[in-house]
C-alpha cells in the first residue's frame, strides 16, 4: 500500500511489464515528458512528441526488461533496465534506461520502488554496477538519484533534442 493524497491509502502493484502494457506505458512516457521537461529542453522538441509515437515505441519494444507500477489499477509509472549502452560503458554494468512516474504519483516512493526492483534484477543478471544518464539541469532527478546512492562519475555527453542538451552519467555499484 502507498499513502496518497489526503492520507488515503491506495493499492500499489509493481510487476514485470507485459507486451499488453505498451499503450499504458506509452501514456506515462508521453505525459511524463510534458510534465517534467518543459523548461529543461526546447519547447519545439516537446511539441514534436505525440502520444501515438510513445505508444509505438513500447509496442515495438514489447515492454521487455521493465517494471510497471499501478495504483488502484491505473498506470502510475515504469522503469526500464538492461545492459549498459555505449562504447565506453563497462561490460559488467547494467543501465537504468529511464524511470517515469506521472506527476500525481510522485513523492509516494513509487519511483524508488521501481528503481530498487530494476537494480535487483540487474544484480540478479550478474551486473556489478549500474549507470544512468540525466539532464544536467534536471535537479529533481539528480536529487532522487543521489538519495538512491548514485553519484556523478565525471562523464558527460551532448544530445540533440532539437537543441543541444548535456546529460551527466550517474553510477553506483550493485
Amino acid at each position: 500500500h502507498v499513502c496518497g493524497m489526503g492520507g488515503k491509502f491506495m493499492h500499489l502493484e509493481i510487476r514485470e511489464a507485459r507486451a499488453s502494457d505498451a499503450d499504458a506505458i506509452g501514456y506515462v512516457h508521453y505525459h511524463s515528458w510534458l510534465e517534467t521537461y518543459y523548461g529543461l529542453v526546447s519547447d519545439a522538441f516537446l511539441q514534436g512528441r505525440s502520444l501515438e509515437k510513445s505508444r509505438s515505441i513500447f509496442r515495438n519494444l514489447g515492454c521487455r526488461d521493465m517494471f510497471v507500477a499501478f495504483v488502484d489499477g491505473d498506470i502510475a509509472g515504469f522503469c526500464g533496465y538492461g545492459k549498459a549502452r555505449g562504447d565506453d560503458a563497462p561490460s559488467t554494468w547494467g543501465e537504468i534506461q529511464g524511470i517515469y512516474v506521472l506527476k500525481k504519483y510522485q513523492r509516494m516512493s513509487i519511483g524508488k520502488q521501481l528503481l530498487e526492483k530494476s537494480l535487483s534484477m540487474l544484480s540478479h543478471e550478474g551486473y556489478e554496477g549500474a549507470l544512468l544518464w540525466v539532464l544536467e539541469n534536471n535537479s529533481k532527478a539528480i536529487s532522487f538519484y543521489e538519495k538512491n546512492r548514485f553519484h556523478f562519475d565525471g562523464t558527460e555527453r551532448t544530445e540533440i533534442l532539437d537543441t543541444p542538451v548535456v546529460e551527466k552519467r550517474y553510477v553506483r555499484t550493485l
